[in-house]
């Protein structure tokens, strides 16, 4: 299966997860509503009402637990007793493994994901969020500690197997799912440890009739409590083996995957070798259960495991017997940057680009390799800046200022303050000797630092984006491909279900590729022909190109947000349609480029590097 078909599935695997979370309600349902029917000789009312308030207890838990995750991995790393790598101040082994992920972003044209520290000594890993755009990577500090830069690539090229895969999402899902489960049992915990002792020790001072009604009614609480804990090891059950059910075959999957990305199997092979078995976390915070399953390995022990076994693991990406696994033996050896350099072409071909769309995320080392190649070619003083909120937001701003537009420097010069234009000016000196190919990475680059700005900052720097861009009178393509994606790589998380045809968004469809088609012609016969191409693609005969004026940006935009409700098969469908549109001429130019990588950025569909 391709990327677009991984993602599809993992849509489907949420059925499965919903049948067993039904399932598991059910048994509680009946653990609990059971006893209370023989107690009450099965009078309906308390029968019923003890029923119902457990659905709800168990549903209204994992509504919350949801609603809490909305915030997508920032949220779940937080959770996880992380905190964010700040460049500034980090150690040589934290340099290391923001440029392994910073990496492996632009290889696969995604934006860069923030990166947490978990202060643990274990070698652990994991990848959360709703979708690429709101994704973090999180690792203990022996993960980059203990590993060398191959093992520390192979695991980081793991998780990003697993943002490139669609298991993200259903894995904050899950998170809510045990959690509604396993709520009864916490509050029977609660229940014996805290309110049962509480009522019991108030009621232990008087020796009056109250204080021995209070006795029993401690005592009942906490009789009740034990009774909520057996309901909590059926719902622990279930959630464990729910864990298993959606997790085993996706850590094969993304072996393999972390394999064909880095072409060096001793990589995540040494790494699994270092884990050398199931490695709790040391300091697992309370919430870390319910997470087992975004975990590199084993995160704790558990009486369904989520991962398969380490060995098992270690022989499918080296190769070997599983009995012959003692000895570090490995196969396979990375290449060596001298032949992976030969095989880099300048400029972009049709084949390129429609291969890249094809093979979405499928990274290949020579990706990896040009991405390397893309950070070390811009200057450092740019790079340095744009992983830092406050200048971040300056090198962008110097990437939309035009030379010779006096209407844009009168915008800067009154949202900026002194010190700001200063470093915007700095800053724009670096950006005017910077190739048009670099512009789009450094835009992922800086997805982590401005994923770091308060809403209000937020919102006061899509306010000057916006401004700038009108600044000078035209809104060209790559203003549009800067704006469009910069606004989805600090929007909230999109959490629209992927279920439509394209058929159910054919206007939004065409307009697109009516965008695309004028933009790239100089005549409207050309236009015209070049839509007509694209449009046969996506299996829409005899329609008309829209008119020049409803491709604006805002239009445009509108309808990106509609086809973020496609199916993901259909959005390499549209995708595939934008590229007969571009190659409709013969040629590929570099914005043109660009603006198909940021079409896919757009719907969640990030698009490797063309070679």
């Amino acid at each position: 299966m391709n990327f677009y078909e991984h993602q599809d599935r993992a849509q489907k695997r949420t059925k499965m997860i919903v049948f067993l979370f039904f399932l598991a309600v059910v048994c509680i349902v009946a653990i609990v509503a059971i006893p209370t029917g023989i107690a009450t000789e099965w009078e309906l009312a308390p029968t019923v009402g003890t029923a119902v308030a457990c659905v709800l207890v168990v549903g209204i838990a994992t509504l919350v637990k949801l609603g809490q995750l909305r915030g997508g991995g920032r949220v779940v790393a937080e959770m996880m007793g992380g905190t964010i790598l700040q460049r500034s101040g980090s150690t040589q082994s934290e340099k290391r493994v923001q440029n392994i992920v910073e990496e492996m972003a632009i290889a696969s044209g995604m934006p860069v994901p923030p990166i947490y520290i978990i202060d643990d000594v274990s070698i652990n890993a994991f990848a959360a969020g709703w979708t690429p755009s709101d994704a973090v990577i999180g690792v203990t500090k022996g993960c980059i500690e203990k590993l060398n830069r191959d093992e520390l690539q192979g695991v980081i090229a793991h998780e990003f197997s697993h943002i490139a895969h669609g298991d993200m999402k259903m894995n904050i899902r899950l998170i809510g799912v045990i959690f509604g489960i396993m709520v009864l049992g916490v509050t029977g915990w609660i229940l014996v440890r805290y309110i049962g002792p509480a009522v019991l020790h108030s009621s232990s001072r008087s020796r009056s009739k109250e204080g021995a009604s209070g006795a029993g009614v401690g005592l009942a609480i906490i009789v009740f409590g034990l009774f909520l804990a057996f309901c909590g090891v059926v719902g622990t059950f279930f959630g464990r083996l729910i864990q298993a059910a959606v997790s085993r075959q996706r850590e094969y999957l993304a072996d393999a995957s972390a394999v064909q990305y880095t072409r060096n199997p001793s990589g995540i092979g040494g790494a699994l070798r270092k884990i050398g078995g199931i490695t709790p976390l040391k300091s697992a915070p309370s919430d870390a259960s319910q997470c087992n399953h975004m975990f590199f390995s084993q995160a704790m022990s558990a009486m369904f495991a989520s991962h398969p076994p380490i060995d098992e693991r270690v022989a499918r990406v080296e190769g070997i017997d599983v009995a012959s696994i003692g000895a570090p033996t490995f196969r396979g050896a990375p290449r060596s940057s001298s032949s992976m350099a030969n095989e880099v072409a300048i400029g972009f071909s049709d084949t390129a680009v429609r291969e890249g769309i094809a093979n979405t995320t499928e990274i290949q080392p020579l990706h990896v390799e040009l991405s390397r190649g893309v950070i070390s070619g811009i200057d450092s003083q740019i790079v340095e800046a744009v992983r830092e909120p406050w200048s971040a937001r300056l090198v962008l701003f110097a990437l939309l200022v035009d030379e010779g537009q006096p209407k844009q420097q009168e915008i800067l010069a009154k949202q900026l303050s002194v010190a700001e234009l200063v470093e915007f000016n700095k800053l724009y000196t670096l950006i005017t000797e910077t190739k048009k190919s670099d512009r789009l990475p450094l835009i992922d680059l800086a997805a982590p630092a401005l994923q770091q700005l308060s809403d209000a900052q937020k919102s006061l720097f899509n306010k000057v984006l916006t401004k700038l861009v009108k600044g000078d009178g035209v809104v060209d393509r790559f203003e549009w491909v800067f704006v469009s994606v910069i606004q989805k790589h600090i929007a909230p998380p999109n959490l629209q279900k992927s279920n439509r045809k394209l058929s159910q968004c054919k206007e939004s469809v065409l307009l697109v590729l009516g965008m695309l088609a004028y933009y790239g012609a100089t005549e409207q016969e050309a236009a015209e022909d070049a839509f007509t191409s694209g449009a046969s693609g996506c299996s829409f005969e005899n329609t008309t190109i829209p008119q020049l004026g409803a491709c604006g940006i805002d239009g445009i935009n509108k309808a990106l947000k509609t086809l973020q409700s496609l199916r993901f098969k259909d959005r390499e469908k549209l995708l595939l349609a934008c590229e007969q549109v571009v190659v409709q001429d013969g040629r590929v130019t570099t914005t043109e480029a660009e603006v198909i990588r940021a079409i896919g950025d757009v719907l969640d569909c990030p698009i490797p590097l063309f070679v």
